[in-house]
């Protein structure tokens, strides 16, 4: 009722005939990339701000973050300060950026409101959506895709993923009524009919203003003390991590120096300078595409070990692309073959280094936004989303 009634005065004071987007707000989900992808979309000429409600123990850098404010009785934190920062923020900007699970008004776990969305269409907005994984994944049809997947080893199916194919076919619909466009990456593009795979969304910032963060560090080829293996599961269940401490251990038994870290629930900052430390970075061998984890690690110079399930479709320039591949079955194999050659490790530390100048820059990203952009005609005229009624 609130919207509707906001939704005429709102159209009045932001009617313009300047049709150009000048403001563009990326919000909703506290992910770690959120403030980059702002940041890339900045280098098209757009004041593009980040928005969060809470943030994560991993980053708590974004532009707009209302933690401080989101504090108080249910009536506040659920429906006042949520509906305020709307209702401000389609004043200011005219064009959203969201994640599948949640836009500015809370509401249904993995759900984006409808109300939220037709009063943002009505008024003409731009509507971008993006994956991140948890949000899209549904067990059907993750187990459809075969052994191994990230539905294998779940300890609670329906908790960690929106999971049921049904309830995720309807969420999708209502995205895709008013979406502009929805961008997904890997295997998430399966969940997502009609979603775009090519935008590849996770920039790293290796710009002389973000300092030292992803300073390379390639392992030594003439090292001789323990080949030391770093890991950073989220979920231990998802990424394979029973996998790889029994191959680790196994190794062990043969006589091969090995560590082995694991980085849990520790902040970005200092989960980096763990990674530093590493010869060998372990993704994941269940998911079936890498993580920004893995990201990350190729910046720093490091060679990382990740299943991928089809290279081909779901890698960016995969000819290029050094990631070594590995199945559970494969973990001691793949990871004593790297251990036994200590030169590859640097190359492959180098040519990871190499990947991301080329293609997971805030640049990159900017210029296949640019694209995306034209292809959808939303460049120079940068005409409004079609308007719809509430």
């Amino acid at each position: 009722m609130v919207l509707r009634a906001a939704l005429p005065i709102v159209r009045t004071l932001t009617r313009s005939r300047n049709k150009r987007v000048r403001r563009s707000l990326w919000a909703g989900t506290p992910i770690l990339t959120l403030p980059l992808k702002a940041k890339a979309e900045s280098l098209l000429g757009v004041q593009a701000d980040s928005l969060v409600f809470e943030t994560y123990y991993i980053s708590s850098e974004f532009g707009y973050d209302l933690s401080r404010w989101n504090r108080g009785s249910v009536i506040w934190r659920r429906m006042l300060l949520p509906l305020i920062v709307l209702l401000w923020a389609s004043l200011r900007y005219q064009r959203f950026h969201f994640f599948c699970s949640r836009g500015l008004l809370p509401g249904d776990p993995f759900a984006v409101r409808p109300d939220e969305l037709a009063y943002l269409s009505a008024l003409g907005k731009q509507i971008f959506f993006y994956t991140y994984g948890a949000d899209v994944r549904t067990r059907g049809r993750t187990l459809s895709m075969g052994e191994p997947n990230c539905c294998t080893d779940c300890p609670e199916p329906g908790k960690f993923c929106v999971c049921d194919d049904e309830l995720a076919a309807r969420l999708h619909t209502v995205r895709e009524k008013y979406a502009t466009a929805t961008f997904a990456l890997g295997d998430m593009s399966y969940y997502t009919p009609g979603s775009r795979n090519d935008l590849f969304f996770w920039p790293i910032d290796i710009s002389k203003e973000a300092g030292k963060r992803y300073e390379p560090r390639y392992p030594n080829p003439n090292a001789t003390g323990p080949v030391r293996i770093v890991h950073a599961p989220n979920h231990q269940g998802f990424k394979g991590t029973k996998h790889l401490i029994a191959a680790v251990n196994r190794l062990r038994e043969r006589g091969i120096a090995v560590e082995l870290q694991l980085v849990e629930r520790v902040p970005n900052r200092e989960a980096l300078e763990m990674y530093r430390e590493a010869d060998i970075v372990f993704d994941q061998c269940m998911i079936g595409y890498h993580g920004y984890f893995a990201l990350e690690a190729m910046a720093m110079g490091k060679p990382v070990v990740v299943f991928i399930r089809d290279p081909n479709i779901d890698l960016l320039a995969p000819d290029e692309c050094p990631l070594v591949n590995v199945r559970p079955e494969t973990v001691e194999e793949v990871l004593f073959e790297l251990i036994q050659d200590r030169a590859r490790l640097n190359q492959l530390g180098r040519q990871g280094r190499q990947y991301i100048d080329r293609h997971y820059t805030l640049e990159a990203l900017a210029e296949r936004m640019r694209k995306a952009y034209e292809e959808l005609g939303l460049m120079n005229s940068e005409k409004p989303a079609k308007r719809r009624t509430l």
